[in-house]
């Protein structure tokens, strides 16, 4: 039995389930366009290749500070883990910002989409700061937005990436032409904690922004959902974590990596990747749960060639 992970090595697994089972999970992520980058983290695609009848292994989705639009094409029962307790997914659903790792299986042949958005950029593409879904989710109906939801309704039945990210790029392309441009601080702080990987103070952002720790708190909070602390651990978090990832085949210095990342000392790091992870740093290589952030990260050849309209 084994898994692709999302640097495309088959690496052995143990199933929990029947004997029987020979399914195969496969995950990719894609780069948007030049004209999309200012807006989408990526996509990613994942499909489960097994018996439609089966679970899926538990799959762990990490906070790593976007805002995410996930398609089931399939309309495929997905389920997520809520106080011990499995919930129905909808088939397509707008997800916040999280600050605790969630858990989620599928059905064998199963395919999913996503997109992952700034966060900052949510309130301008539809009209709802990402605030009103943080450590939450909805589905897209909830927002009453005939575009997303048509481009929901076009990816439904769709098993192939490149026509998938053609869908999601035409519909974001054209609700980018038609919104405005911000230039908010907001928006320059998020992009400046994501350039720094999360390795600045909140001291230091407010001086290069000329903004009061008090005004870009409660813009954060107003916004995003959450302090700008807790978005700048977030964000540190996502990037040792792909630093862990990429270092598989490696030895990897704690210490090194704590000081590296500013944390004070290793027992802070660790406790932080904790408290986000939920595991410490040396099993996330060895838990076929985790797949986000993959290694090599595809170039989008698919995308279309519409220009924003300003």
């Amino acid at each position: 039995m084994s898994l692709f992970f999302n640097d495309g090595i088959r690496r052995p697994y143990i199933f929990v389930g029947s004997l029987h089972s020979m399914m195969i999970i496969s995950y990719k992520e894609f780069l948007p366009s030049v004209a999309l980058q200012p807006y989408v983290e990526n996509y990613w695609y994942q499909v489960f290749d097994g018996d439609a009848a089966e679970d899926s292994p538990a799959q762990v989705c990490l906070p790593l500070g976007m805002v995410q639009i996930i398609i089931h094409v399939y309309q495929q029962d997905c389920r997520v883990l809520v106080d011990g307790n499995w919930q129905k997914l909808p088939d397509a659903f707008f997800v916040g910002i999280y600050k605790d790792a969630v858990t989620w299986r599928t059905k064998g042949c199963s395919v999913c989409f996503g997109v992952n958005l700034k966060p900052e950029i949510f309130a301008r593409l539809f009209n709802v700061p990402a605030a009103a879904l943080f450590n939450d989710y909805t589905d897209i109906g909830n927002l009453m937005n005939a575009g997303i939801t048509e481009m929901a309704e076009r990816m439904y039945g769709v098993t192939n990436a490149a026509e998938l990210i053609l869908i999601a790029e035409s519909s974001l392309l054209q609700r980018i032409g038609h919104s405005r441009q911000r230039g908010h601080y907001l928006d320059q702080a998020a992009s400046i904690i994501r350039e720094s990987k999360g390795n600045i103070s909140i001291e230091s952002l407010c001086k290069d922004l000329y903004v009061s720790e008090r005004q870009l708190q409660r813009s954060f909070r107003d916004v995003l959902g959450t302090s700008p602390k807790t978005y700048t651990r977030i964000i540190r978090f996502r990037n040792v974590y792909r630093h862990v990832r990429h270092s598989a085949e490696k030895k990897i210095s704690w210490a090194s990596l704590s000081y590296d990342y500013g944390y004070a000392d290793q027992a802070h790091f660790i406790r932080d990747f904790k408290e986000f992870s939920g595991v410490n740093p040396t099993l996330i290589e060895k838990n076929g749960a985790f797949y986000q952030l993959s290694t090599s990260i595809y170039s989008n050849k698919y995308t279309t060639t519409s220009s924003i309209t300003e």
